[in-house]
């Protein structure tokens, strides 16, 4: 049943790459891309744990999770469709249908990638000693570009 939890994990992060809402939240700062990795394992552990689970069990569980999560409340059935799916393969696995489950995998749309990059590492800044024996108050401009980059710029009132 191990190598099928392996199968099945693989099978919920694909689903759940290609799920727009919780991408959306992500992407929206909602919560971190961690946590939506955290979301495919926490999910499968579910499942695995409770195979009688329902579609609307599991669905209610999904909203749960990207209420608390996410502080995003979803308002359309995606819920209920990837609870669908996720069950759909999950019975795949516990009853050894190897063959519908590789040939329903290769309907789905790919993984998307934004699931699977690292999260960017940030280097902490290190303080400055100022060799002025005055105080400066220091006010900061920051202008965000349309290429992504944010600029800021000291303005140092004296």
């Amino acid at each position: 049943m191990e190598e099928t939890k392996q199968f099945f994990l693989s099978v919920n992060r694909r689903i759940f790459s290609n799920w727009t809402a919780l991408r959306l939240a992500v992407e929206n700062d909602m919560g971190p891309l961690e946590q939506a990795i955290e979301f495919c394992s926490y999910t499968t552990d579910l499942i695995y744990m409770n195979e009688d689970i329902t579609i609307s069990e599991l669905a209610e569980e999904l909203e749960g999770y990207m209420d608390d999560q996410f502080n995003t409340e979803v308002h359309d059935d995606s819920c209920t469709a990837v609870a669908t799916d996720l069950l759909k393969f999950f019975h795949y696995c516990t009853k050894g249908d190897e063959s519908n489950a590789r040939e329903d995998l290769e309907k789905l749309p790919p993984e998307q990638p934004w699931l699977s990059k690292s999260p960017p590492q940030y280097t902490h800044p290190v303080p400055v000693k100022h060799n002025s024996s005055s105080e400066e108050d220091m006010e900061v401009d920051v202008n965000e570009k349309d290429d992504g980059w944010t600029m800021v710029k000291n303005r140092r009132n004296r």
